[in-house]
């Protein structure tokens, strides 16, 4: 049984061995997980007609892949973005959002019995984010959308002392200081930031990034991407072993 990673660059996932892992522990000796890094996402094409079972999707084709697919789950449909593939026979793809549930349970269980802050700066506007915007939609959590290319609510240069005090909860969404390039940090005022805010990086290497560092420092709580990637993860293994019957 195959399965794989699509995206570019791979140099940052901790996908394939997490898999090869888990076959490993599971006595699965016939299961493979390979990465694929794709330098444009109509390289795709042969590996979807090939005898995969599923793959995950990462950045930057969460978007783009919807186009090869011909079924959809719902919560992809209404977030925009899909980040697991599952083969339903006959070259036929169904897409699923694993990123939505994964980043849910982990903020759910982060807050606790804590009462989430009422408006949240979500830093990005690619796939990722639109799981991210989903999910504080459900729980009632007002978004405003960061960007450096005026597609959200705000540019980075338009981050006052004041926008940050309004936003309790700053997640960021994008590869700023994954690694190699850990001396970088999405461009936001961190002297404005106090023990009343919380921020999430869906970065998990380094485990604490600049921009959870610099946040820890003026006092934030502060949590990585690794909960939530081995919780999406996980939700991926269960939509292929449901269909696989393994």
């Amino acid at each position: 049984m195959k399965f794989g990673l699509i995206g570019y660059p791979l140099t940052h996932s901790f996908s394939k061995d997490y898999f090869a892992t888990k076959f490993q522990s599971l006595g699965l000796q016939d299961f493979t997980y390979d990465n694929f890094p794709l330098t444009s996402i109509e390289e795709v094409t042969p590996l979807l007609h090939q005898d995969f079972l599923g793959f995950n999707v990462t950045i930057p084709y969460k978007e783009q892949i919807l186009q090869f697919l011909n079924e959809s789950d719902p919560i992809v449909s209404a977030i925009g973005a899909a980040n697991t593939l599952l083969n339903t026979g006959k070259d036929s793809w169904k897409g699923y959002n694993t990123d939505a549930t994964g980043f849910q349970e982990s903020l759910l269980r982060w807050f606790g019995s804590e009462k989430f802050p009422a408006a949240a700066l979500v830093l990005g506007t690619g796939g990722a984010s639109k799981a991210v915007v989903y999910v504080l939609n459900q729980l009632g959590i007002e978004v405003s959308l960061v960007s450096g290319h005026f597609k959200g609510n705000y540019t980075y240069a338009d981050l006052s002392r004041q926008v940050i005090g309004d936003h309790l909860l700053i997640i960021n969404t994008t590869p700023v200081g994954q690694f190699p390039h850990i001396d970088q940090s999405p461009g936001i005022p961190y002297a404005a930031l106090t023990q009343d805010h919380w921020l999430f990086d869906l970065i998990y290497n380094p485990g604490n990034s600049l921009f959870l560092t610099r946040g820890e420092q003026a006092g934030a709580r502060i949590k990585n991407g690794l909960e939530m990637l081995r919780l999406q993860a996980d939700h991926a293994w269960a939509i292929w072993k449901s269909y696989g019957k393994f």
